[in-house]
């Protein structure tokens, strides 16, 4: 029986199996190793659960975002073996950039890294956060899962894919001229990014929790607990397709009921 609060290697795998994951799947993974309670062998012991659960022939992939100190800068340098994520998406994604068959997207604020036979094919072109070309493109096109361990539907950041592709009026894009990406190698290469922003001052905050219910009635969710972290799996392309119906009903769906009062 397991240890209430204490999570085992073998307690991920069954975990990762009851909601579907199995091998030759290609994965995103949004995860907080704080939400399990106490994990034997910690981040690494993660990071072994989802690579042998989708085995040689899957694909791991982990947010390395740096939205928070990049998004706002007017220049920045995006340092891809040195620039830390911790902070912002977790101490998960921080070990797994840091193995060496991990490859690291060039997105200046929503990077990802990768391990897996598809690695090259989900770097995207560096360009969008969320459109066309970019990484949550190109999982779309694989058919990817999108898993949350122990993260809360609210870091659903994929959910901003169908703002993007509905050209909401609330964000508009912003480029990163004057900005430099350093390689794994060294090499230093100007930013191609642009990225999709709330309007300055505007007010507009997003509701993302709210959709893990309306995934739910539409059956599409898997869930199931490991430890005390609740964990969820869904098809990208539900995620996405569910979505963007309702969008189309009501731009301002993924809004808050407050901010969207304001919404032209």
């Amino acid at each position: 029986m397991q240890q209430k609060g204490r999570v085992t290697k073998q307690d991920i795998d069954k975990g990762l199996t009851q909601v579907g994951l199995q091998q030759g799947d290609v994965v995103l993974v949004h995860s907080s190793l704080s939400a399990f309670g106490y994990v034997e062998g910690g981040a690494d012991t993660v990071i072994d659960a989802l690579l042998e659960t989708v085995g040689p022939t899957g694909t791991v992939v982990v947010p390395t975002f740096t939205w928070g100190p990049f998004h706002a800068a007017e220049k920045v340098v995006l340092d891809l073996a040195n620039t830390p994520v911790k902070d912002e998406v977790g101490i998960i994604p921080e070990t797994f950039r840091k193995r060496p068959e991990a490859k690291r997207s060039t997105h200046i604020c929503h990077s990802v890294a990768a391990i897996g036979p598809h690695r090259d094919d989900v770097m995207g072109e560096g360009i969008r956060s969320f459109g066309k070309g970019s990484t949550f493109h190109q999982l779309y096109k694989l058919n990817a899962w999108y898993l949350f361990l122990g993260a809360t539907f609210g870091s659903c950041t994929g959910l901003h894919a169908v703002e993007e592709y509905m050209q909401v009026p609330y964000r508009r894009h912003r480029d990163f001229k004057g900005s430099t990406v350093i390689l794994a190698d060294g090499t230093e290469i100007p930013s191609q990014s642009v990225e999709y922003l709330s309007l300055p001052d505007s007010g507009y905050r997003n509701d993302f929790a709210k959709m893990k219910d309306i995934y739910a009635g539409h059956g599409v969710l898997n869930t199931t607990k490991i430890g005390e972290a609740e964990v969820i799996n869904i098809r990208i392309r539900d995620l996405f397709d569910i979505a963007v119906a309702y969008m189309k009903k009501d731009i301002g769906f993924l809004l808050t009921a407050e901010s969207k009062k304001t919404l032209l």
